[in-house]
């Protein structure tokens, strides 16, 4: 087992393209970590220096607080699942695990052992005669990991694995590696754009923006507590609702609502703001059928629905309010895509219980949220202010 440390890792391309820029963090001895962003954003690259496949521009790659920068892929005990299964077609699924042992020249005896133990933890054993083109997408994936833990290696690193698997299979993948990774206890490093994934598999995630990580903390952290407006807008699906609101005599004013509340505690406006932007997720609001659901927390507005999915246990409730107060939100187009402007219209999005709420589209509702659980950010920075 090992701990891997990433010293301000830095990748940079001949055209002057920076791929990963100061990359900085620990994981620990048997953790499971998740990098997870969006495409293009450098997870991959990153993954790739770390197992010696891509050289470093700048910084220092540790394992066991030994330098790796140098060493050559073979020479670094780890090993890499590929988004593909990567298989070789001719051989069975016996000869293509065995693989990297016989390369290394381990004994014939030695091998037979490890392929068999492999092969019983990943339920491969009734097929290790039979040929990849007979195996489905998840036997496969299966292979090409067995094929990497064979070799018991320090580090075990995957780039995005079950992306070529249908919804079914991806998450009966999740539940094996889960799984595995609590038999084997190898430290793991896994990459991954699915936030579901991200969320359901990792210790700590790390979210990548641009080649810039953005935050790392547990799936509670981050969910919970989202450093900026990137990460709040990019963990959580359907996304959170964010528009502005104005702040007045230590009030928070929603014109599209028509609404005004205090300013929730532990909110740190180190410099005067006009208006702070509000965020608040899908399963915050709550349908309000009486004066009674009411409480001081619990702020209420009347909309009319404009369509609903339903999704067997709860209701996407989708809302369109008039924009009436939209000042420069170039943060928004920039950090979660949502580019709007006075006049236009607002997309807000309910997750409801559906076995106890019933909602079509036209209905008028009147739906509440509790100022506990609004997000503010900075519009300038796009920084989280409630501390």
């Amino acid at each position: 087992m090992a701990s891997v440390e990433l010293d301000k890792v830095t990748k940079q391309f001949s055209d002057g393209t920076v791929a990963i820029k100061d990359a900085s963090f620990t994981i620990a001895d048997g953790e499971f970590f998740i990098l997870v962003g969006p495409s293009g954003c450098g997870k991959s690259t990153l993954l790739h220096m770390i197992v010696g496949l891509e050289e470093t521009s700048s910084g220092e790659i540790r394992v066991n607080g030994q330098m790796i920068n140098h060493l050559d892929p073979k020479d670094r005990n780890m090993a890499l699942v590929f988004q593909s299964y990567a298989l070789y077609p001719h051989m069975s699924v016996r000869e293509n695990i065995a693989f990297p042992l016989i390369m290394a020249k381990v004994s014939k005896p030695e091998i037979i052992r490890r392929v068999e133990e492999t092969a019983a933890i990943l339920e491969l054993s009734l097929l290790l005669d039979s040929k990849p083109r007979i195996l489905s997408g998840g036997q496969r994936q299966r292979v090409a990991i067995g094929r990497a833990i064979v070799r018991n290696p320090e580090v075990f690193l995957l780039d995005e694995p079950l992306s070529n698997l249908d919804a079914r299979l991806r998450n009966q993948m999740r539940i094996e590696l889960a799984r595995l990774h609590k038999r084997l206890g190898t430290t793991t490093l896994y990459v991954t754009h699915d936030q579901t994934e991200a969320m359901t598999l990792g210790d700590r995630l790390a979210i990548l923006n641009k080649g810039v990580i953005q935050q790392i903390g547990t799936p509670f952290e981050l969910y919970q507590q989202p450093c900026n407006l990137f990460v709040a807008g990019f963990m959580g699906s359907p996304a959170m609702n964010f528009f502005p609101a104005r702040i007045k005599d230590d009030q928070l004013c929603f014109e599209p609502l028509g609404l005004q509340t205090a300013i929730p505690g532990h909110t740190d406006f180190s410099k005067p703001l006009d208006y702070v932007i509000v965020g608040i997720r899908p399963e915050d609001f709550y349908v309000l059928s009486n004066e009674n659901d009411r409480s001081e927390q619990l702020i209420a507005f009347d909309a009319q629905v404009d369509r609903v999915e339903w999704l067997g246990a709860e209701l996407l409730v989708y809302i369109r309010l008039k924009i009436d107060f939209w000042p420069d939100m170039s943060i928004l187009v920039r950090d979660v895509g949502l580019e709007k402007k006075q006049g236009d219209m607002l997309e807000v999005i309910a997750r409801l219980d559906a076995t106890s709420t019933i909602v079509k589209k036209g209905d008028t509702v009147t739906l509440g949220f509790n100022i506990d659980k609004l997000h503010l950010f900075d519009p300038n920075t796009g920084d989280r202010l409630i501390t």
